[in-house]
């Protein structure tokens, strides 16, 4: 009994021991890792994974070239891996990820981490330090993840490949190694995170750049450099040496002393970005410093981006693996920015905030570390000037025109814009052929034309909303859609014809917060012959009445002009004067023939014979009266219904 149970037992061992060996110990892959870098961070990071025979057979069928072939579809970024099997039945993967600098590790650590979406994932941070002066001498290379967090994709593709992996994660699967750095051939070893200092420091305390950017692209600058007393006792002379070396050509230094530390201040002022990189990368003793500014238009609105990336390296005189020691980037530019973004590239990024006053707005970016920073500006692009002329030809026929000019600058970044509006609203009216855009450049300006032709002011309204836009709102918050409202007075007298017009013009929706640095030119013709005046008083500039045009300009994006116009109705005058006539030539008709008449009225008959009516005189007074009683009849019509 004793024997069997023994059986029984050591059989029990055995399958365990088997099953063991099928599941292959999965979660016990460990990933060596080697950092090998110099003093500029020029290096390579090599993770091998040594995969146990039993998983090597039982997992992926002894197959490395299908392994490899896996790897290599599933390799995220610029990295080099390969799969290979050993002679005792195991194998290995390798990966290798070459770099020149640290931007360029910082880059392509993101790039294989961007794919990671699970909670575990982790931004990539890594900092690196190497400094041989009186200020610092050491190094330091930290970083906030291990080799695990650059095989979750491998886990995932070996998942996806492998059945006899299903449902495992990357710690299921993988486990780290033993991780070491060689810098400048001194090796150290690691456990987990790489995490190294040897920096022995004389650090200053804090370090501000301050850069305040004008139109014409050159930039004033200021540098603070903040050290406390204990390193300005320790190096006496050292420093005062070293800071005037620092001063750039043109440049002034002042310091200040107080209770615990003393503040240097150098401001220059440089006539382009290319000088401005120049003169930090002396304030900073570096050339790392990074300054560009790329500015591009909106397409959907008149407005453009600026945006600034800036780099400034301040490794020379902070060190950072002090957790409290941070860098100030800070920009200044007009008040008429606003800030639409503000993000760090390699993650050092710490705080950014944002400040208007009259002058100036100003951004200001904490960094625990030199990072690059990529702030976004928002900004409107002045127009110079738009001019609108609306001349009435008749109540069935008026022609507008809307000109946009702008300075070849404006145009390069917002004129495609304005363009495509155009030539959209003008698509409405393609077939009737009564709307048309011209573009015309002209020296160091460009202008944008659209030209409305319309059979009524209802239609002219309909077409300028569908160029301007609807709805907007005024100061007060009621609609001020554009509007062009009158015409002739239906209801004429004889002696003049009366025209008025409404004609209301918002320009914000179109605009949005663009200025018009010259101003709002209106043009309205009446048609020939008539006489026009303002209807009210306005607030305009240059406003005038000259025949049948009046003409005024403004700064107001949304304008109404009130006018009226007449000139002398000579049809209403000719029918008039016909009509006295006709009365005159008939009372003297009846004064003429008035014994005909006392005659026809006492015997009921005329005194004339019927043969001599239409003889002679008598057929002479006969035509003139009838002429005249006609003209009576039809003139006195018209004059009680108004027509003329």
């Amino acid at each position: 009994m004793k024997l069997i149970r023994k059986v029984l037992l050591l059989t029990g061992i055995l399958m365990v021991l088997m099953l063991a060996g099928c599941t292959g110990n999965i979660g016990h892959i460990a990933i060596d890792t080697t950092l090998t870098v110099d003093t500029s961070f020029d290096g390579s990071r090599v993770m091998i994974a040594e995969i146990p025979a039993s998983v090597f057979k039982y997992a992926f069928g002894k197959d490395a070239d299908a392994l490899e072939n896996v790897i290599k579809k599933y390799t995220p970024g610029e990295m080099y891996c390969i799969a290979k099997a050993n002679d005792d039945g195991s194998a290995r993967i390798e990966m290798h990820i070459d770099f020149a600098s640290r931007n360029e590790y910082q880059k392509k650590i993101e790039k294989i981490c961007s794919g990671n979406t699970s909670e575990t994932a982790v931004t990539p941070v890594i900092n690196f330090d190497y400094s041989r002066s009186m200020l610092k001498n050491g190094y330091t290379i930290e970083e906030n993840f291990t080799s695990l967090d650059l095989f979750y994709w491998l886990a995932d593709a070996l998942v996806k490949e492998y059945p006899a992996l299903e449902g495992k994660g990357v710690e299921d699967i993988f486990e780290l190694g033993t991780t070491e750095v060689v810098f400048n051939g001194e090796t150290l070893e690691m456990d987990g995170n790489i995490q190294i200092s040897t920096i022995k420091s004389n650090a200053f305390d804090s370090i501000s750049v301050a850069a305040e950017l004008n139109d014409d692209q050159s930039v004033d600058a200021e540098i603070i450099y903040v050290v406390g007393n204990k390193i300005v006792a320790s190096l006496g002379t050292k420093l005062e040496t070293l800071m005037n070396s620092l001063v750039p050509e043109s440049a002034e230094m002042i310091y200040q002393d107080d209770e615990n530390s003393r503040t240097y201040t150098m401001t220059f002022h440089a006539n382009n970005i290319q000088a401005y990189i120049g003169n930090i990368n002396k304030a900073l003793h570096t050339n790392q410093t990074v300054f560009e500014v790329v500015t591009e238009g909106d397409t959907e609105s008149l407005s453009a981006k600026k945006s600034v990336t800036q780099y400034y390296d301040g490794s020379f005189f902070l060190d950072f693996t002090d957790e409290n020691t941070v860098m100030a980037y800070i920009l200044r530019v007009s008040p008429e920015y606003t800030v639409e973004s503000c993000k760090g590239t390699y993650g050092y990024l710490r705080g950014e905030s944002s400040a208007y006053s009259q002058d100036n707005c100003e951004i200001t970016m904490t960094v625990a570390s030199s990072d690059e920073v990529v702030t976004v500006l928002g900004f409107a692009v002045d127009i110079e000037q738009v001019d609108i002329t609306t001349d009435v030809h008749s109540d069935h026929h008026i022609e507008r025109s809307i000109e946009f000019r702008l300075s070849a600058d404006a145009d390069a970044l917002i004129g495609s814009s304005i363009e495509e509006r155009l030539n959209t609203a003008a698509a409405q009216w393609t077939e009737e052929g009564r709307m048309t855009v011209d573009k015309q450049a002209v020296i160091s300006s460009v202008t944008y034309k659209i030209l409305l032709i319309a059979e009524s002011p209802e239609e002219l309204t309909t077409m300028t909303r569908s160029v301007l836009g609807t709805s907007a709102e005024d100061e007060n918050g009621e609609l001020a859609d554009s509007l062009f409202i009158g015409g002739t007075e239906k209801h004429k007298n004889p002696w003049n014809i009366h025209c008025s017009f409404e004609d209301t013009l918002n320009l914000s929706m179109f605009l949005k917060g663009s200025q018009i640095s010259k101003g709002i030119h209106y043009k309205l013709t009446y048609p020939k012959g008539f006489h026009a005046a303002f209807t009210e008083s306005n607030m305009f500039e240059d406003a005038a009445a000259d025949g049948a045009s009046i003409t005024c300009s403004t700064y107001n994006k949304v304008l109404t002009v009130k006018s009226t116009a007449e000139r002398v109705n000579i049809q209403g005058i000719i029918i008039f004067v016909i009509w006295i006539l006709s009365i005159i030539c008939l009372v003297i008709l009846v004064l003429l023939n008035l014994s005909h008449i006392v005659s026809l009225i006492t015997n009921k008959k005329l005194d004339v014979p019927g043969e001599e009516l239409f003889k002679g005189r008598n057929l002479k007074m006969l035509t003139a009266g009838v002429i005249a009683l006609v003209c009576f009849v039809i003139m006195t019509i018209r004059l009680l219904f108004r027509v003329y």
